[in-house]
């Protein structure tokens, strides 16, 4: 009998050692990808900065080009208009027009 009270106490302390074992890895794998996983996050957040600071910087550059176009579209616009009132004039009808048609149309 005493032999069997052994056996299971030393089974009983080599399951615990074997428990705190794996306890032990998991914190160990915990730590690990803690810091792995952190790592990639402070990547992906300097990434994300440095996009922005180049969005900060293009923006400005973009809109002022995007102004520029739009304003000449419009004086190119207004010359051609000024120059031929009566096509303008037609264009402007006919547009009018076919708008007026395809709306009266859908109802």
């Amino acid at each position: 009998m005493a032999t069997t009270t052994d056996n299971v106490k030393d089974m009983r302390d080599n399951l615990a050692g074997e428990l705190k074992s794996v306890i032990k890895e998991a914190e160990t794998l915990l730590d690990d990808t803690h810091d792995h996983a952190e790592k990639k996050y402070n990547s992906a957040r300097e990434k994300l900065k440095a996009a922005l600071e180049t969005a900060k910087t293009e923006l400005p550059k973009a809109t002022k080009k995007a102004v520029a176009h739009t304003k000449h579209a419009a004086h190119v616009t207004d010359e051609y208009v000024g120059d031929n009132p009566w096509k303008a004039v037609s264009v402007a009808a006919v547009i009018g027009l076919l708008a007026g048609l395809a709306i009266g149309r859908n109802k």
